[in-house]
């Protein structure tokens, strides 16, 4: 859950005419401005503060980071909590704790290595190419 509601927002010029839209008159570039946690931006740096779900474990979080990981607004989990849904639900959907696991991948991954490189296991390849560095 998000525990922070507001935060100051300096405008500025790549930030102005989004708060303007907003609906947000007579503001100034320089000025602070106090909003709430909904309206920031997708891809805002501001950290706002979070609580997981499941342990409680509180969190600063960096809000473009919250919005990427495709969280409902306002549900927040923990990487450790986050990483034990992902494996109950793959558990529960194809009865393995990691995709590789599954049969339909595996055979697709040897599928397109035997396509793109000839062989099923890249192990297996001749030549591999040199890293830069």
């Amino acid at each position: 859950m998000i525990l922070t509601r507001e935060i100051v927002v300096k405008i500025n010029e790549a930030n102005f005419s989004y708060y303007e839209n907003l609906g947000y008159e007579d503001i100034i570039i320089g000025e602070e401005l106090m909003i709430p946690v909904e309206l920031l931006s997708k891809g805002s740096h501001h950290k706002i503060k979070c609580k997981c779900d499941s342990c409680g474990i509180e969190k600063d979080v960096i809000f473009k980071n919250y919005v990427k990981y495709d969280n409902k607004f306002g549900e927040y989990s923990c990487r450790k909590c986050s990483e034990k849904k992902r494996k109950e639900t793959l558990q529960k959907n194809y009865g393995v704790d990691y995709p590789i696991q599954n049969k339909k991948v595996m055979s697709k991954m040897k599928k397109t290595l035997v396509k793109k490189y000839g062989v099923d296991n890249i192990s297996k390849r001749e030549t591999k190419q040199k890293s830069s560095k």
